[in-house]
């Protein structure tokens, strides 16, 4: 079992005793609530895209450099020895050559001259295989430059795969009458050991054509002939270009593969930061970092207190109780079999017989289960194969697409051409945009400005005639002027947006258009005659829109100018209506005043009755001060017109109470 999943098992079986709880999900609910603006917890990971030009260079040599590990290039050498006569075993030609050049070897001359002469010592040439030829040794260096290669760079790439990094903050404070939690945490943790690096079947597949090479590798260096050709010295650069290293196809892609990695230069892969940042918390993280807040304050209560045997004394009685109970439960359980057993007219032991036949039923359909299982691995091997077929449809991909875009820079040609006519045609446009949008501007700012004026007259008149109207409702004068030039504010900014977005609209338009064009690059490449017909009747739908844009223009004007003779006559009726309002206004508004004073009362009345209220210094200011006298005041005269509502009320429940039992009284009377 791992150890994230014994802590998982274990943090589980925590959960499961406090999830239920009501006061454990109170203080999570409130931990979770508190601070949530501090809340941090950023994990970051690495994700490694591959490049595969130097991983198929690599596979593409490796086949050439099999092959000529293959053919075992050997030369044999001589090594020639004086051996004593008496040791010798068989005589060459090499021998009888060098005993012909060297006479003096013959010491003893026989006195029978029939007799063979026999010489002391003779030259015993052996001949040997020897596997250290300079391709031999070239192929060992190779095959250590290809292992130190490819293993630094899948170390860099497993450390970045591998590298996790986790910042976490948490900052909580809780208090309430009887307890205060103030929890800070800072927690960073950085590992090189993440069994669980960001899934990427890309790069998946590429470390696995990356670990065959490595593996392809190694087990040519671990070869009897490497493993001889490891005890001589290592060929150092720069290479001697032999003739089998020339003329010989699988040596000369070797040499070819040899020059690729000696002269690349970059990483052969990209590291991109994947940041996942979890602030703030849903609703399951934020309760499970709640757990470990109150995880932590129970520890720190057990030690703080000494309850380590309290507490251990109370669990142990409560695991006996428990035991206990499951001990009667299976006592009851065995009377509710016997007793099953004995309803249904059934002995023990044929009971068991039936329980070992349904054992077998089950066994029967584990093996069925078994056996899908082995059909689910023998199909996902089939799928592994369809993948990689389809890595091999990919590549041909890559390779029409190549071809592809040799013909799009073949068109991005001839593109070039076309905007360069398009741009000529684009610049006297811009030009005539240009001056027409001067021309609006200036007419623009004439009428703004003649509408300021005349704002600035009606407010100077209006301003006027409400300072002698009465002077002690300044704050209501304000508030209409405020809403006055808000009005006018609205309506030059409606008309400027209305401006900007003709203007927009326009932009946009000319932006399809060349957009179009762009698009219809494709077909216009074999018809440029044609082209520049449809760019002169371009140019006439231009001039056509924009007489459009001027006819819309002049109509946005009437529209504003109608706006401004609408606002004048609502100005003249807010005048008109103001003095005969203004006497319903104040009575509404001190109404709505002490009303909105009342409710502030009551609801600080029931905030102190309930404990969640107390004085403090927030209220000792002169203002705040002043507005508890306010309240206090409207809630004592609203108090003394309840009260007299109340006496009425009671006095009329006395009233009918005497008279209901003058009634009784007298129909007793009567029935005597």
């Amino acid at each position: 079992m791992n150890q994230l999943d014994i802590y998982y098992r274990a943090f589980t079986d925590y959960r499961k005793q406090t999830l239920d709880k009501r006061e454990c999900i109170r203080q999570r609910k409130t931990l979770k609530n508190n601070g949530v603006e501090f809340d941090k917890l950023e994990a970051v990971k690495y994700l490694c895209t591959i490049k595969e030009d130097w991983v198929k260079a690599i596979e593409e040599g490796l086949v050439h450099v099999e092959k000529a590990v293959a053919e075992e290039r050997q030369f044999i050498r001589n090594n020639g020895e004086m051996v004593p006569i008496e040791k010798v075993k068989k005589v060459s030609k090499n021998s009888v050559e060098h005993l012909a050049k060297h006479s003096n070897l013959i010491t003893h001359v026989p006195k029978d001259p029939l007799d063979t002469i026999i010489p002391d010592q003779l030259y015993i040439v052996e001949k040997l295989s020897d596997y250290a030829v300079y391709e031999n040794r070239f192929l060992y260096m190779l095959l250590c430059y290809l292992r130190d290669f490819i293993d630094l760079r899948l170390n860099k790439i497993e450390e970045y795969r591998m590298k996790y990094i986790l910042d976490m903050n948490l900052c909580k404070n809780v208090s309430s009458d009887k307890r205060k939690i103030t929890y800070e945490t800072k927690f960073y943790e950085e590992r090189l050991d993440n069994p669980y690096p960001l899934p990427d079947t890309l790069s998946d597949q590429m470390l696995n054509r990356i670990t065959s090479c490595q593996r392809i590798v190694l087990a040519l260096l671990n070869t009897p002939l490497m493993a001889e050709v490891s005890k001589t010295p290592m060929v150092k650069p720069p290479i001697v270009k032999t003739n089998v290293l020339k003329m010989n196809n699988n040596f000369k892609n070797a040499l070819a593969l040899y020059d690729y990695i000696a002269s690349y230069k970059g990483d052969g892969f990209e590291v991109s930061e994947v940041k996942t940042n979890l602030a703030p918390f849903n609703d399951f993280i934020g309760d499970e970092i709640a757990e470990m807040i109150n995880l932590t304050c129970f520890l720190t209560y057990k030690y703080g207190n000494d309850l380590e045997k309290s507490l251990k004394e109370a669990y142990d009685e409560e695991e006996y109780q428990r035991s206990l109970e499951e001990a009667n439960k299976i006592v009851e359980q065995l009377k509710k079999l016997k007793k099953r057993i004995a309803e249904e007219g059934y002995s023990i032991e044929e009971y068991l017989v039936l329980l070992e036949k349904r054992n077998r039923m089950l066994e029967k359909d584990s093996e069925d289960l078994i056996r899908a299982h082995n059909e689910i691995s023998l199909l996902n091997k089939k799928i592994l194969e369809l993948e990689l077929d389809k890595e091999e449809l990919n590549r041909k991909i890559i390779n029409l697409q190549e071809v592809i875009e040799e013909k799009i820079k073949e068109i991005e040609y001839l593109n070039e051409k076309y905007i360069k006519d398009m741009e000529a045609l684009r610049k006297q446009h811009a030009i005539e945009i240009n001056e027409l949008n001067l021309k609006h501007e200036e007419e623009i700012k004439t009428l703004l400005e003649q509408h300021s004026l005349e704002i600035n007259d009606l407010n100077l008149k209006h301003e006027e005639e409400i300072n002698l109207i009465n002077t002690n409702h300044n704050d209501y004068v304000l508030e209409l002027n405020n809403n006055h030039l808000k009005e006018k504010n609205d309506l030059v900014e409606a008309h400027l947006t209305e401006i900007e977005n003709i203007k927009l609209d326009f932009i946009e338009q000319r932006k399809n258009l060349v957009g179009e064009h762009e698009l219809k690059i494709e077909k216009l490449t074999n018809e440029l005659k044609e082209a520049h017909e449809y760019q002169k009747s371009l140019t006439t739908n231009y001039d056509n829109k924009v007489k459009g844009l001027n006819e819309e223009i002049i109509n946005s004007k009437n529209e504003r100018n109608n706006l401004i003779d609408d606002y004048e006559t609502k100005l003249k009726t807010i005048e008109n209506n103001y003095v005969t309002d203004e006497k319903l206004w104040n009575e509404t508004k001190n109404k709505l005043i002490a009303e909105k004073q009342l409710a502030y009362a009551e609801l600080r009345a029931l905030r102190i009755e309930h404990g969640m209220l107390s004085p403090c210094e927030e209220y000792t200011s002169k203002e705040r001060f002043a507005e508890l006298e306010r309240e206090f005041e409207i809630f004592n005269q609203f108090f003394k017109e309840q009260w007299e509502l109340t006496k009425k009320s009671i006095r009329k429940m006395i009233l009918w109470t005497k008279e209901e039992k003058k009634e009784k009284q007298t129909k007793k009377i009567f029935t005597k």
